[in-house]
């Protein structure tokens, strides 16, 4: 072999390589706190975080499955009484207060007046590509922890640089005075779906927010909301509740959805498509964070279905990254249509907690059974 046929074939495996590379691994690794990976964490709270240099406070990386360049999900605490690094960067993030109070201050560039909203428990806000921030917490006996979801692992690998992520001075314009405004604006989707959409970057409390409307298509008899944030582009989230003794349709859409328990106590089933015998069981809480599983780039979404089998109504907010490749297409199975084993499973569940069931007998004999308020 020639010298020159050698050093084509070192520079084509050079390319292939670096195509390969999975750059948002080797950023995790090289931020030296914790990387879990999962379909499903058990509590927010609990999980345990350590020391973040970057940051400035305690951290760690929450992966779920499924997600793979669609969306990233980390745990930043405040210790009491501390303030967070100011920071920037060219990805969207949305961030949920899991615990504590506290403040954040932003401004858009170098020079520019810094503004600030304040935070609580339950607080849902959007972070713009590339706004400069700082986050507060303003208890002195309590840490403030913080859970975020971010479009860092598709930037990343679409440009290669945590220089360009990091130290880029390009300022997005639109962030106005009232930005972080609870005021809102307020519109209704188009059918089929007819959800209440709420524009607004910030969500003072998502436990509290009473603004839902029916979503009868996922049965249960339940409400929803879609929050939408002017911030954001690829981010976007949804909040739902649905009644005691009750569960939803099985149903498939595109992963990149985080789900956090706000309310209630229950589980979730989780299965791919044709392996319906070999689903996967998620018990949840409040404070308890799961996916919806897998895809691959042909568009095969696995199913999952959501049931409440505690005393009170069960309330979820789900943090959304909207896939590039399969869109936000949505498949249902009706009651109707659904495995006989899903009812017996859930029937069961219930008489552990001493609850009975409100499904309607007649949603199991009607297809397309129109839930009755």
């Amino acid at each position: 072999m020639s010298d020159k046929n050698l050093e084509d074939k070192l520079k084509d495996a050079v390319l292939l390589a670096d195509a390969q590379r999975e750059y948002y691994p080797e950023f995790q690794k090289e931020e030296g706190i914790p990387v879990y990976t999962g379909y499903y964490f058990e509590d927010l709270k609990a999980i345990e975080v350590k020391p973040w240099a970057r940051m400035g406070g305690l951290g760690a990386f929450v992966n779920l499955l499924g997600e793979e360049v669609l969306g990233g999900n980390y745990l930043c605490e405040i210790r009491p009484g501390e303030t967070l690094k100011p920071q920037r960067h060219m990805y969207e993030e949305l961030v949920y207060v899991v615990s504590g109070r506290g403040a954040t201050t932003y401004w858009t560039h170098e020079g520019a007046p810094a503004r600030t909203f304040e935070w609580k428990e339950q607080s849902l806000f959007a972070l713009p590509a590339n706004v400069r921030y700082q986050h507060f917490n303003g208890d002195e006996a309590r840490p403030a922890r913080l859970f975020a979801k971010t479009t860092m692992p598709a930037v990343l690998q679409y440009f290669k640089s945590n220089k360009f992520l990091f130290e880029n001075d390009f300022v997005f314009p639109g962030l106005g005075d009232d930005f972080y405004s609870p005021e809102a604006k307020i519109y209704r989707e188009s059918p089929p779906w007819n959800y209440l959409v709420w524009v607004a970057n910030f969500i003072p409390d998502v436990r509290a927010f009473d603004k839902m409307t029916g979503n009868d298509s996922r049965g249960a008899g339940g409400s929803s909301v879609r929050f939408y944030l002017p911030g954001c582009v690829r981010l976007h989230s949804h909040q739902s509740d649905f009644p005691v003794g009750t569960y939803k349709k099985a149903h498939a859409h595109p992963p990149g959805r985080s789900i956090i328990l706000i309310t209630g106590r229950g589980f979730s089933l989780l299965w791919k498509p044709g392996e319906e015998k070999n689903k996967i069981k998620v018990d949840w809480k409040p404070g308890s964070l799961f996916g919806v599983g897998l895809t691959d780039l042909q568009g095969e979404c696995w199913y999952h279905q959501h049931f409440n089998t505690g005393a009170e109504p069960a309330r979820y907010l789900v943090l959304h990254t909207k896939s590039p490749v399969l869109g936000d297409k949505h498949v249902e199975v009706d009651y109707f249509d659904e495995d006989p084993e899903i009812r017996k499973m859930f029937e069961s569940e219930l008489a552990k907690s001493g609850v009975k069931s409100r499904m309607p007998p007649e949603c199991y004999t009607e297809r397309n059974y129109k839930w009755k308020k």
